[in-house]
C-alpha cells in the first residue's frame, strides 16, 4: 500500500488514504490535470499528486489496468475545476484533502450514479463544532461526523457547496435533499485514528 496509507470497503466503495509525500507510482495526467497541476503552488502540488495517485491504484485494484481520472468541467462555470472524471464512464471517484490526508473514493457504475467522499482532521475545537451543530441542527460532539456525511453527499449530488449544506437531511444511513426525489446512502469510514471520513453514493436503480 501507500506509505502510511490504508484502505477500508464501505458498500461497493472502496476508499483509500495516504500521506502527500509518500513515495508512490505517478499518475499518468490527463490533459487537463497536467494543464491544473503546472500552475499550483508546491504544497499543493504534491496533494493534488498525491490524490491522483492514490486514485490510480483504488482504480487499478478494482478495475485493472487503463483507468484514467482527470478533472470534468465546473458544472457552474464550466471552468477547469470540476469533479473527478474517470475517462471510460466504468466508475465513480471522488478525492477529499485535509489536514495532511488524502482520501479516495471509487465505486462501479453498475452498483452508483454518484459518489462523494469527504475528510477533516478531528482538531479540539469547540467554536467550529459548536457552529457547525447550529448549522446542521446536531450535538457540537456530532458536528463535524455530520459535516463529513453532508459534504460527501453534495458531492455525489455533483451541486457541491451551491446546495446550501442545512438542506442535507441524514438519517440512519440514508440522506436527501430539500427539494429532490434521490436517496443518498451514507457510511462512516474507519480511516487513520484524528480523522473523520464519510462517503455517500447514489444507488444505481
Amino acid at each position: 500500500m501507500v506509505g502510511e496509507g490504508g484502505r477500508a470497503e464501505a458498500g461497493p466503495v472502496l476508499v483509500g488514504w495516504a500521506v502527500p509525500g509518500d513515495r508512490v507510482a505517478p499518475a499518468r495526467l490527463g490533459a487537463v490535470d497536467a494543464r491544473r497541476v503546472a500552475g499550483f503552488a508546491a504544497a499543493r502540488r504534491e496533494e493534488f499528486l498525491a490524490g491522483r495517485a492514490l486514485l490510480a491504484q483504488l482504480l487499478t485494484d478494482r478495475f485493472g489496468e487503463g483507468e484514467r481520472v482527470d478533472t470534468a468541467p465546473c458544472p457552474r462555470c464550466g471552468g477547469e475545476h470540476g469533479p473527478v472524471l474517470v475517462g471510460s464512464g466504468s466508475a465513480f471517484a471522488s478525492v477529499a484533502y485535509t489536514g495532511g490526508l488524502v482520501v479516495a473514493a471509487v465505486v462501479s457504475n453498475r452498483h452508483a450514479v454518484g459518489l462523494g467522499v469527504d475528510a477533516e482532521a478531528a482538531t479540539a475545537d469547540p467554536v467550529r463544532d459548536a457552529d457547525l451543530g447550529r448549522l446542521l441542527g446536531v450535538r457540537p460532539a456530532r458536528a463535524l461526523r455530520r459535516w463529513t456525511e453532508v459534504e460527501a453527499v453534495l458531492k455525489a449530488t455533483g451541486r457541491g457547496l451551491r446546495t446550501d449544506p442545512d438542506q442535507v437531511r441524514v438519517n440512519a444511513g440514508t440522506a436527501r435533499v430539500d427539494g429532490t426525489a434521490e436517496t443518498y446512502l451514507v457510511a462512516r469510514v474507519r480511516g487513520p485514528a484524528g480523522y473523520e471520513i464519510s462517503v455517500a453514493w447514489q444507488p444505481r436503480a
